[in-house]
């Protein structure tokens, strides 16, 4: 899951240089989405330890990427990085190997369904889904089909919120055609391509929703469904008290998301490192975070250590119901990416001039 923040990547990159020059004291540096590790575990954290956390955030997948790809200095300990990016940068030796490392012994707590993807460098976080965040004073009962999104009715267009991510925007199309989200037909893209085009002047906005509230939480009232994550939901209750919001996966499918926590290669104190690992995979510490945070985490001992009026809200396992009609993520060919990113770019901008327009 993952929440984006408000930072820029020229920020980020102007953050470095001070993060390098605080080498000498006991820090742990994390590259992290913004509200993505719990502040009572940070805390818990520094008290045993003595070690100081500090979070650089990154603001979209893409510019995380691209900034660990670029990194010359050892700035950075350990990145959240979703399942792909798991595979592509191990694959490039950017990665400690964890799998096997005798300071997270905590990982016999994930099930293999997770460790399968984030593979042997790195350790799984949190899981989730895509799915239609609503509000629930316009919809009494949860939109059941992402068409309701696509090919919405006359009262809720100019209320909607896509994602401009290339990987995400494309797929509601993709569910309702009954395709693979990894699909590589030129026909099928064409034809999701010009359903967006048909969908723009119905969204309000590409922005993350999260990031577009947060802004100013007064939008919301401009807000009526949304794509969005599992426990995005939730964030957003606390953004905008005066609403009430529901998350719903649409009958066509959806695609489960793993976030996996990974030590790089360049990482100044890689032990360190890996003992903050196995402290998150701890099962108190794991259900502390997933229940702070409300996210789904991948320990399977979390539960124990949960009041039983909570255990409906720390989901440990997708159901089976859930793993029938969902797909994972994976690595895409580099010409059916390009093509998706051509695809996002060219709807965003003539959104943007649209709106120029008016």
């Amino acid at each position: 899951m993952r929440f984006l923040s408000l930072f820029v990547s020229g920020l980020l990159i102007l953050s470095m240089p001070y993060l390098a020059q605080a080498k000498s004291a006991p820090i742990l540096t994390i590259f992290n989405w913004q509200h993505y590790l719990s502040d009572h575990v940070i805390a818990l954290w520094e008290k045993e330890t003595g070690v100081t956390i500090k979070q650089v955030y990154f603001d979209s997948d893409t510019k995380r990427d691209r900034t660990i790809n670029q990194l010359t200095r050892n700035d950075i300990d350990i990145a959240i990085i979703d399942e792909v990016s798991a595979r592509n940068f191990s694959r490039q030796n950017r990665l400690n190997k964890l799998s096997d490392n005798p300071l997270i012994t905590n990982q016999s707590h994930i099930p293999e369904l997770w460790r399968n993807q984030c593979g042997e460098h790195a350790v799984p976080y949190f899981w989730g889904t895509l799915g239609l965040i609503y509000r629930k004073d316009i919809f009494p009962k949860p939109p059941t089909s992402w068409n309701d999104i696509l090919t919405p009715t006359p009262e809720h267009q100019g209320h909607l919120v896509m994602q401009s991510d290339y990987s995400d925007l494309l797929l509601p199309s993709l569910f309702v055609r009954g395709v693979s989200a990894h699909t590589t037909n030129k026909e099928v893209l064409k034809e999701v391509y010009q359903e967006l085009v048909a969908q723009i002047p119905y969204v309000k906005t590409y922005e993350y929703l999260l990031t577009y509230v947060e802004q100013d939480p007064s939008r919301a009232k401009d807000i009526h469904l949304a794509m969005g994550y599992s426990g995005d939901e939730v964030t957003l209750q606390t953004f905008t008290p005066g609403y009430e919001w529901g998350f719903h996966i649409p009958d066509e499918g959806t695609i489960l998301w793993v976030d996996c926590l990974a030590v790089l290669k360049t990482a100044p104190s890689p032990d360190l490192a890996a003992r903050f690992l196995n402290f998150l995979h701890r099962p108190d510490i794991a259900a502390l975070n997933a229940l702070d945070l409300a996210m789904t985490t991948t320990n399977s001992q979390a539960h124990q250590h949960v009041p039983p009026y909570e255990k409906q809200n720390l989901a440990l396992y997708p159901d089976q119901n859930l793993l029938d009609k969902a797909q994972f993520y994976s690595t895409l060919i580099n010409t059916s990416m390009t093509l998706r990113t051509r695809i996002s770019h060219a709807v965003i901008l003539q959104h943007r001039q649209l709106n120029d327009d008016d």
